[in-house]
C-alpha cells in the first residue's frame, strides 16, 4: 500500500512519540529522518526533519490523533512570571549578614590578639 505524510518534525524524540500514539491506536506508522546518511537516494535532502507516514486509508484518523496529542502537550518555553505586587517588599528586620560577619571577625581579632598576649 501507498504511504502519505501526515507530520514533520524536527524533533526526533517527538516524532518518536507520534509514532507510539499512532501505534497504540492500531495505525502502523513509518518514520522517515531526513537527516539519516544511511540511505543514500531514499531520503530528501533537502528537507531535514523526520516525516510520519501512515497508509492512505488511515491519513484522517491518524491526523486526527496527532492533532489531539500535540494539543495536550504542555507548552515549551520558560514560565511566565505572575506580574508584581503592588505592595512593598516586606523589609529585613534586624543586622543584615555582612554586619554579623564584621562582627565575627573582629571577635575573633579580639581572642587572637588575647591569646598572642600571654
Amino acid at each position: 500500500m501507498e504511504t502519505q505524510s501526515v507530520y514533520e518534525t524536527d524533533d526526533e524524540v517527538q516524532a518518536l512519540a507520534l509514532q507510539e500514539a499512532l501505534e497504540s491506536e492500531g495505525i502502523a506508522a513509518v518514520l522517515i529522518n531526513h537527516r539519516d546518511t544511511a540511505y543514500p537516494g531514499i531520503t530528501d535532502r533537502q528537507r531535514h526533519g523526520t516525516e510520519i507516514r501512515v497508509e492512505g486509508a488511515q491519513v484522517q484518523k491518524a491526523t486526527q490523533i496527532i492533532e489531539e496529542f500535540l494539543a495536550a502537550q504542555p507548552v515549551e518555553g520558560p514560565p511566565i512570571a505572575p506580574p508584581p505586587s503592588s505592595e512593598p517588599a516586606p523589609a529585613v528586620r534586624g543586622p543584615g549578614w555582612l554586619v554579623i560577619t564584621l562582627l565575627m571577625l573582629g571577635l575573633l581579632g579580639v581572642v587572637a590578639y588575647i591569646l598572642n598576649a600571654k
